[in-house]
């Protein structure tokens, strides 16, 4: 069975190049309402971004690798760790 995945529901959140550190992609996000404030940057940025796609583990992959140049088959076992990690903390929906 393959899952798909996306943003939760009650997950607010926000990236603007402007709010970017340093010129590196960053996304600020947090449940709603009593979520802790959870800062990704740089590929962590990339990955959430293509999360807001949604899709299967290999689409995330492929649409993050798009967006920062580097091979999908080099990327995919860390984009499936943080993936995994944004499940396990409820900001990610695993179906």
């Amino acid at each position: 069975m393959t899952h798909q995945y996306r943003i939760a529901d009650d997950v607010a959140w926000v990236s603007l190049e402007d709010l970017d550190v340093d010129n590196v992609p960053t996304a600020y996000l947090t449940r709603v309402p009593q979520g802790l404030p959870i800062m990704l940057e740089g590929s962590a940025c990339l990955v959430w971004l293509a999360l807001a796609e949604g899709g299967t583990l290999e689409e995330v992959t492929a649409a993050a690798a798009a967006m920062s140049d580097a091979d999908a088959d080099a990327i995919s076992d860390d984009v499936a760790a943080l993936v995994d990690q944004l499940v396990v903390i409820r900001v990610v929906d695993e179906e």
